[in-house]
């Protein structure tokens, strides 16, 4: 499946020179880390960053508030979230950010989700 998150540049606190950033993919950290988050990968300059989605703040969502966001919903907050943490002076070089219910909840609403 393909997800549209198209290659942005960010300028940073912590680094000497512009954040270039890739969306790479998203998959379940179920699988694959057996975690429970929802994985979305991007490379920052070069550099493999993961923005794990909370599946306990998914799924208060859905029972909550009966809202459903799909990938590529998810695929955007991800990548609103990322741009927003370099910004502030988060260091790619950390390699992980998880976004639990509340920054979840904070993004979807900015870009119109819920």
């Amino acid at each position: 499946m393909s997800y549209v998150i198209l290659p942005f540049e960010v300028s940073s606190k912590a680094l000497n020179e512009p954040a270039k950033i890739r969306f790479l993919h998203l998959l379940s950290g179920i699988a694959t880390r057996h975690r429970d988050s929802i994985d979305c990968s991007f490379l920052v300059n070069g550099r493999k960053v993961l923005v794990a989605i909370s599946c306990a703040a998914l799924t208060a969502l859905r029972e909550g508030e009966h809202k459903f966001l799909s990938d590529q919903q998810l695929a955007e907050i991800a990548a609103r979230v990322l741009r927003r943490s370099i910004e502030e002076g988060y260091d790619p070089a950390l390699e992980e950010l998880f976004l639990d219910g509340e920054e979840l909840r904070a993004a979807a609403y900015e870009l119109g989700f819920l």
